[in-house]
């Protein structure tokens, strides 16, 4: 075991046993120490160190579609987070909540960002796995270098196995890391990106539509005008001959001919 896990084991322990402490402190009023409640805590420390000695609870956090872990800004990027238990916590544990921070890599009490996804409702564990889905987008308006990944399991413990998987909120809560390392955050996009031609296409597409709209307007009225124009002047021109002498008695139009009166 290294000197890290050591200091964070010795921390979650210091945890639980202020949890045990405001557990007690919120049964019993005018809370005080007493023989007897030194006695419980020590069973229950006791309890705790058997039920969470190293190898017992493995937490473990990896991610599908970034195993180099390289980060890209400004898309979604998916974590598996969870808990791998032996058989003896089997019904005393139920975990349910995954959090993953991304902070300075110079500090770590940084955080620039915060995702959390927590179940609804608690689950028994009575199997070996269990595994918390969360979606984390990096904001685009984070440079392209390195930063600290954090990502924490959030679980409850009972010490005895419940009736009801809901008395597992009055539990002792259980956080702790799973995955703390430095990662680089990239930028694939580049000067002109798929928002700005998507941006440009609906642009042209609206002037293209506009302009086909208002020509066939245009075209509608001067075609309107100019027929009326064109009819006035057709009635204008039109004009009926009857013939003249000069036609020598030949029709200029059926029925339009007159014979020329005889002087006596």
């Amino acid at each position: 075991m290294t000197r890290a896990t050591r200091s964070m084991a010795a921390a979650f322990v210091a945890f639980l046993a202020l949890s045990i402490a405001a557990a007690q402190a919120e049964e019993v009023p005018g809370f005080s120490t007493t023989p007897e409640l030194d006695r419980q805590r020590e069973e229950q420390m006791a309890k705790l160190n058997e039920a969470f000695r190293p190898g017992n609870v493995e937490l473990f956090a990896y991610f599908p579609g970034n195993q180099d872990h390289t980060f890209p800004v400004g898309e979604l990027s998916t974590v598996v987070a969870g808990a791998r238990i032996k058989e003896e916590l089997y019904g005393h544990l139920s975990c349910y909540g995954v959090e993953a921070r991304i902070a300075s890599p110079f500090d770590a009490t940084a955080t620039i960002q915060n995702f959390t996804y927590y179940e609804p409702f608690h689950t028994v564990m009575q199997g070996k796995d269990k595994s918390l889905h969360l979606k984390i987008m990096p904001a685009k308006e984070l440079q392209a270098r390195k930063f600290q990944l954090i990502v924490q399991v959030q679980c409850s413990y009972l010490f005895s196995p419940p009736e009801s998987p809901q008395e597992f909120d009055k539990g002792i809560s259980y956080l702790n890391v799973a995955y703390n390392e430095t990662c680089e955050f990239v930028d694939n996009t580049t000067a002109y990106d798929l928002d700005f031609f998507v941006l440009i296409a609906v642009f042209g597409f609206m002037v293209v539509a506009m302009l086909l709209i208002f020509t066939d307007l245009f075209k509608s009225f001067t075609g309107s005008s100019g027929k009326g124009q064109g009819a006035k002047k057709a009635k204008r021109a039109a004009k009926v001959e009857t013939g003249t002498v000069e036609s020598n008695g030949e029709e200029w139009l059926q029925g339009t001919f007159a014979a020329p009166k005889k002087n006596k």
